[in-house]
């Protein structure tokens, strides 16, 4: 009873909190719980078993609302800590490449493409958020201060390191998600 339209919303909803770093099992299999208890009581109720999985899909919400409610629920925190340390470590790492007597930009690009990676392999959410909490200082302080454009580089190795560690997280999990 119930399992084909159910079926699909909840392939749709595991996709969703897949992609958003929130897949759990136990949570599906309760929200399908939910929704065919839902469909039950419409069946009692005299509804065609159409009827009541529309109804029940209905009254649960749709799949990008429920998705986002789950993660608004469930990653705030962690995204604000993880943020929280993209700034604190970009504002270092431009202090640090700042400095008169540090000329060395290769380990200063490698140290912001490593803080990238690390922090959206951790769990960030939104990798160009975090490339630009981390990697922003440095243009910043370079078109404001010292008037090189050049700097802009940084932002670009900030992006590269957020979005890889942001696929490389993805790419994890779909491997675990399919074994």
């Amino acid at each position: 009873m119930g399992k084909d339209s159910i079926q699909s919303y909840l392939n749709a909803l595991g996709r969703q909190l897949w992609l958003r770093g929130l897949s759990d099992a136990d949570t599906l299999a309760e929200i399908e719980g939910h929704l065919l208890e839902s469909a039950e009581r419409g069946l009692r109720n005299g509804l065609s078993r159409e009827d009541a999985e529309r109804r029940a899909l209905e009254r649960f919400g749709s799949v990008r609302v429920i998705s986002s409610a789950f993660e608004k629920e469930r990653i705030g925190p962690l995204q604000k800590k993880l943020l929280a340390v993209g700034v604190i470590s970009g504002l270092f790492i431009a202090y640090v490449d700042s400095r008169p007597t540090w000329d060395d930009t290769g380990i200063t690009a490698g140290v912001i493409l490593l803080v990238c990676g690390i922090l959206a392999l951790a769990g960030c959410q939104r990798p160009w958020l975090l490339a630009l909490a981390v990697g922003g200082w440095i243009p910043l302080f370079g078109l404001l201060v010292t008037h090189n454009y050049g700097s802009i580089l940084a932002l670009i190795i900030a992006f590269i390191g957020a979005y890889a560690g942001w696929a490389f997280r993805l790419g994890i999990r779909r491997v675990l998600h399919t074994a």
